[in-house]
């Protein structure tokens, strides 16, 4: 890839714990003079261009004196600061030579401005024949713009941009010297030479211009498919990794929004390089190593795109596959743990145990059910990628395959190909192909094959806890079955009165819908009540609150239940107000109604609190992923705007008064959080 230059001269510091004091104290005189010569020479430089437009348009030059005063000042200080190289290598700085090379450069540059200096103000029209031989000088100057050729980096080019500035501001200069009067055919011949110099140089400007220009453009495109192909590799794409849903979503975004334009640079780039190359640009070479440059990387871009996009899909099956496995194998454990409670035949009576026998049947319904989900799981756990082994040593050498192309020093890795892991050297990845010729490679552009042991244990422990509860569900109907049997012979037949049974029916009936309010109001609490998980706070509030949705669609399924049961109950108490059990009939029809209205309450405030919480994690992330892409175009901006009115342009092209308001809007946290806690009703 090709690097920007550094504008400034920097010496290094020494890399020791404890440097010492005089040798700081030192370094801290180099760089401050340095920066010193430096500045002199930028000023130097610009008047001198100054002046020579001045004497072009015949007037007289400004700053003729204050420049040869800088140079001179400059060259006192170099004399300084070669002295104070001297003593950085007798103190063993461990960047002497590199400073001492940093002076020679910075000395070259000053004596380079100084005959620049000697050469403008020295040239002065004269009347008659020329005392300078104008001819000689053109051909000199001809004959060495002839055998310059043009920079294989941007630094060096930019450089010759510089030093042609100044070379094609002398041949300006010699407009009027060679144009005054005297013998007409010699100064005729010389308005040729000067003709064919002055074209030639305006020439070399342009083509150093769309040359420094199109090398720009290529380096601004090479340095962000660095930036993105370095986040890429080094992104944790192993199972600890819970924050993949903020990179799913940038991601998403980009291939949405970005994606097209990002291509159309490139192949506007390479459309533009066609074109410099066929009009037979003297600095082609340059430009097909750029053009290819660009190109390369491009499709390395491309590829990583691929990958990423896999293991973002990789991501998402194994952690939905574990929390599923979770949710199912906590959902296995209330149901043991009901079964136990619950369903015991002791101090109950014939109407009690035939609504126990009721409400089992219906479980027993919705294990069938449940033998899906868990088979489904089973199939799930054996597509699982095994996404540890990318944080961990394998205990053998496993299989991966490539998802994508790439090349390596070692050789192309070529997609769809199986591969053996050698060794897992974090990032980088040690492999070996077919033929067993080894290459080290990204980690990103691998993908470890099911199956993952651990997910086929998770799938096959769900199956024997599933049988398990199945069989005391089993188990625990016989033995309810078994003393409703007994209970029934002992109440005799017509024995109990009428009124009375169907008295116990009903309370049976309503305690049946309490029992399932309770259910559905546990069920609240837990979504609700636990700190979402720090690790993936949006992923969390936003699976939360398809929960709680889901919850509110069983409490609408019981209330047309729960209604019927009421009219009924009312009904009965209406017509039989004597019967003995009347007034406990009348206390649950009341509790029902209560319990009913509590569950709403409380449902209805924490789907508000979830709501809210999931907004305010998605302003979080909003705002972290606009922070990023600014991040990224101020990267790209290699000068700050040097005025207002710059600055303000610059504003409004990244767009920061969006990205205040966006962090305004993050700053209401605080607000959203207490009225979250006013919201909470949980205690009922």
């Amino acid at each position: 890839m090709f690097k920007k230059k550094s504008k400034t001269t920097a010496i290094t510091q020494p890399q020791t714990s404890a440097p010492s004091t005089e040798l700081s104290a030192l370094i801290d005189k180099l760089q401050k003079n340095a920066d010193k010569v430096e500045k002199n020479s930028y000023d130097i430089e610009q008047n001198l261009n100054k002046d020579v437009s001045k004497i072009n348009e015949g007037k007289q030059p400004l700053y003729q004196d204050d420049t040869n005063k800088r140079i001179l000042a400059s060259l006192e200080l170099l004399n300084g600061l070669d002295d104070d190289a001297v003593n950085a290598k007798r103190l063993q700085h461990p960047q002497a030579e590199m400073i001492e090379k940093d002076m020679r450069q910075l000395r070259e540059k000053v004596m380079k401005l100084k005959e620049d200096h000697d050469r403008i103000y020295h040239l002065t029209r004269t009347e008659g024949l020329p005392s300078i031989n104008w001819g000689n000088m053109m051909d000199e100057k001809l004959d060495n713009l002839n055998n310059k050729g043009f920079g294989q980096d941007l630094p060096s080019v930019e450089n010759e941009v510089e030093e042609h500035n100044i070379f094609h501001s002398e041949v300006e200069a010699l407009a009027p010297h060679i144009s005054s009067g005297g013998d007409k055919e010699y100064v005729s011949s010389l308005q040729m030479k000067y003709a064919k110099l002055l074209a030639s140089s305006s020439s070399r400007q342009r083509h150093l211009l769309g040359l420094r220009d199109y090398m720009q453009r290529c380096t601004n495109e090479l340095y962000w498919m660095d930036q993105q192909a370095e986040e890429r590799v080094n992104y944790d794409w192993s199972d600890t990794n819970l924050d993949y849903p903020a990179r799913q979503r940038q991601y998403e975004n980009f291939i949405g929004k970005c994606l097209e334009s990002k291509e159309a640079t490139v192949t506007k780039l390479n459309d533009d390089g066609e074109k410099l190359i066929a009009s037979d640009h003297p600095g082609k070479n340059v430009i097909e190593a750029h053009t290819e440059a660009v190109h390369a990387d491009w499709k390395e871009y491309l590829n990583l795109l691929i990958c990423e996009e896999n293991h973002l899909k990789y991501m998402d099956e194994y952690h939905k596959y574990h929390k599923e496995a979770r949710d199912t194998q906590d959902l296995l454990k209330r149901m043991d743990t009901e079964l136990s409670q619950k369903y015991n035949p002791e101090f109950k009576d014939v109407y009690q145990m035939e609504g126990l026998i009721r409400e089992l049947d219906d479980q027993a319904k919705a294990m069938d059910h449940f033998d899906d989900r868990v088979k489904a799981l089973q199939n799930r756990g054996l597509q699982v990628s095994p996404l540890k082994y990318r944080r961990e040593t394998p205990p053998k050498m496993l299989p991966v395959e490539a998802l994508c192309e790439f090349d390596t020093d070692d050789g192309a890795i070529l997609r769809g190909e199986r591969y053996t892991l050698l060794r897992n050297n974090g990032t980088k990845w040690d492999v070996k192909d077919a033929a067993g010729h080894q290459l080290t490679a990204p980690a990103v552009c691998f993908m470890v094959p099911p199956t993952d042991p651990e997910a086929v244990a998770v799938s096959d422990n769900l199956a024997g806890q599933q049988k398990s509860v199945k069989q005391r569900m089993s188990g625990s109907k016989t033995v309810l079955a078994k003393r409703f049997d007994e209970l029934k012979k002992a109440s005799g037949t017509g024995t109990t009165d009428k009124q009375e049974q169907q008295c116990r029916q009903l309370m049976a009936g309503m305690d049946k819908v309490v029992s399932d309010l309770d259910k559905q109001e546990k069920a609240i609490q837990a979504r609700v009540r636990p700190p979402l998980e720090q690790t993936r706070p949006l992923q969390d509030s936003a699976d939360r609150l398809q929960d709680m949705r889901d919850i509110a669609a069983a409490v609408s399924k019981i209330e047309p239940e729960k209604s019927s049961k009421v009219q009924e109950s009312k009904s009965f108490l209406v017509s039989n107000p004597t019967c003995a059990s009347a007034p406990q009939l009348h206390s649950k029809v009341d509790v029902a109604n209560k319990k009913f209205s509590n569950i709403e309450q409380l449902l209805q405030s924490s789907q508000e609190k979830l709501k809210n919480s999931n907004q305010l994690e998605t302003s979080l992330q909003n705002g972290k992923t606009l922070l990023s892409s600014y991040e990224n175009k101020l990267a790209r901006e290699e000068v700050a705007p040097s005025d207002i009115s710059s600055l303000e342009k610059t504003q409004r092209e990244l767009g920061v008064r969006r990205l205040f308001q966006t962090l305004d809007h993050i700053t209401m946290r605080p607000h959203f959080e207490m009225e979250m806690k006013e919201s909470q009703v949980f205690d009922h």
